[in-house]
């Protein structure tokens, strides 16, 4: 759900709206043990849950519950890309966080020319995101709330209904593994889990 990169260019007039959204939730077992690490806000539970995701490589705390989520890199003809996303983490009880993305911006390295039209490219998708992770009944619990939305530019020779249709079914299929992911990583911060064996060298 923190990966898109839009990849189309943008025309200001006679344009037509996608919009695409998501919910989906996913659960796993939680022992005990995760359940009082996770309740403890001494332990640093927001962070770990800005770093479950994994397209995220880096976390920065910004202080008063924001996060600095630094997206693996990608490279574009010409251009080194590095999406960066600030989210805020908010403790609704000691069992239930819930975060959401603010802002997200492309920081980008090449060439000047080459540098602003792929910026120009990633400003044009509005992404909202929200996610509460909730330890209840021996599980943790993720409910994601995804939008995306762009503008498609009236010469682009695709129908809009196959965009709409096509994205949205990819998105859901994304979502779903990320939020997956999200849980089985944010699981592995079980202070009593067994540490993962090393891989016996070649």
């Amino acid at each position: 759900m923190m990966r898109l990169l839009p990849l189309l260019t943008v025309v200001a007039h006679a344009a037509r709206t996608v919009k695409w959204e998501v919910k989906t939730t996913g659960r796993a077992p939680a022992p005990a043990s995760f359940d009082a690490w996770f309740a403890d806000a001494k332990n640093p539970v927001e962070r770990a849950i800005v770093a479950a995701n994994d397209a995220i490589s880096e976390v920065s705390d910004l202080g008063g519950g924001n996060y600095e989520g630094r997206i693996s890199g990608a490279t574009f003809p010409l251009v080194k890309l590095q999406p960066v996303m600030e989210f805020s983490l908010t403790r609704q009880n000691p069992r239930s966080i819930s975060i959401s993305l603010d802002k997200q911006r492309m920081e980008t390295t090449g060439p000047r020319w080459a540098c602003r039209i792929v910026e120009a490219m990633a400003g044009i998708m509005d992404t909202t995101s929200t996610s509460v992770f909730t330890v209840e009944n021996n599980e943790l619990v993720c409910e994601a709330s995804v939008t995306a939305s762009f503008d498609v530019p009236r010469w682009v020779p695709v129908p809009l209904k196959s965009i709409q249709n096509g994205g949205q079914n990819a998105i859901q299929k994304q979502v779903e593994g990320d939020v997956g992911t999200m849980v089985s990583n944010l699981l592995k911060n079980d202070p009593s889990a067994p540490a993962e064996e090393a891989s016996p060298a070649p």
